[in-house]
């Protein structure tokens, strides 16, 4: 069975599977950075995760296997957050989570402001902003993936 290894970092996200790595240079962080808008626009949100998108297809030439593997493993910045949003609180990790799951998060958070996206359970103070980088990168990746699930797992 392979599995492609998924880790984000603040600037990049970079895949692993089966002996083929590759990066692409956006990550969670530098989303955010260009979600200048509360809430984000739907411009600024079509422009985040199509730029993900756009770079998947470099991993698609770069890593093929990506798109093949049977399990999907994410790991790094900010995913222990949008799974502690979807639980409601603290969860253990490997966490499987549905990409139904996922794009709701996103939903959710992309569309509050500020203020109310503070009182969602689980979401730490200091992540409000940052949180949507990373639900933006992670649905790009599902997207393009076309994954069911990925199982969020430690660093």
């Amino acid at each position: 069975m392979s599995t492609l290894r998924i880790t984000f970092t603040a600037s990049t996200i970079e895949f692993d599977v089966d002996d083929q790595t590759g990066s692409i240079p956006v990550g969670p962080q530098s989303l955010a950075a260009d979600l200048r808008h509360d809430p984000p626009t739907p411009e600024e949100l079509t422009n985040a995760v199509g730029l993900v998108l756009d770079h998947m297809e470099d991993i698609e030439r770069e890593v093929p296997a990506a798109l093949f593997a049977e399990r999907v493993e994410v790991c790094g910045h900010g995913l222990d957050v949008i799974v502690a949003v979807e639980v409601g609180g603290t969860a253990e990790l490997p966490f499987a989570l549905a990409r139904d799951a996922a794009e709701d998060v996103f939903r959710t958070l992309v569309t509050e402001p500020a203020r109310d996206r503070a009182l969602n359970p689980g979401l730490p103070s200091h992540e409000v902003h940052a949180v949507l980088g990373v639900a933006s990168a992670l649905v790009s990746v599902m997207r393009f993936l076309r994954a069911d699930e990925v199982w969020v797992v430690p660093a």
